[in-house]
């Protein structure tokens, strides 16, 4: 199926341009994460670059790409100067990334909100407030709900995490903290109810 089909390229790899190449040559939504440093700008040229069409090398075959209308923004944060993890999933962040799509010029601005990460502090449980904050940020602005087209929910079976040396509890992950099963659904259902 479609939903199936979805690539997120990670803060890294923004940067790299085999990675933004590769994307523009892929027939299904590419997301591009803003670094982490919090420079959305890198990931504005990211999404252009994915979006145009390019002839280039690729594992020794020369490659030529249509580009990919269907690249787009995943916010999940960033760390400032100081090492402080920030948020920037809140309204002024969208409507300022709204205004940085349109200056650009990239196609079908559209922006997934990772409600993990820098975003919720790597707390598990803040999840839920950032999907709600967001969620009551599109029904408030009509450039936002037009720009925002999904959540990424960090979820698994259990909540939080635990490190690989413990790995005692089935369905606990052992790298980033997760909403567990019966969060997951209750906020799926408060989602749909505020839809």
């Amino acid at each position: 199926s479609d939903l199936l089909s979805y690539v997120a390229i990670g803060a890294r790899s923004v940067e790299d341009q085999s990675h933004r190449l590769t994307a523009s040559g892929l027939d299904i939504p590419v997301g591009m994460k803003n670094p982490t440093g919090g420079d959305i700008s890198v990931m504005i040229n990211a999404i252009k670059t994915a979006q145009g069409s390019h002839l280039f090398a690729y594992r020794g075959w020369e490659v030529e790409s249509e580009g990919n209308p269907f690249a787009h923004a995943i916010l999940r944060g960033y760390v400032d100067g100081n090492g402080i993890m920030r948020p920037n999933y809140q309204r002024e962040n969208l409507l300022s990334l709204s205004d940085a799509f349109a200056e650009s010029g990239v196609k079908n601005a559209a922006c997934i909100v990772d409600t993990s990460h820098a975003n919720s502090g790597k707390d598990h449980l803040e999840q839920i407030k950032v999907a709600k904050d967001v969620l009551a940020s599109a029904k408030s602005s009509a450039t936002i709900k037009a720009l925002v087209k999904g959540l990424m929910i960090e979820s698994y079976l259990e909540d939080g995490c635990q490190s690989i040396s413990e790995n005692e509890i089935f369905g606990k992950s052992i790298t980033d903290p997760c909403l567990g099963w019966e969060k997951t659904e209750r906020l799926i259902y408060d989602i749909a109810d505020l839809l």
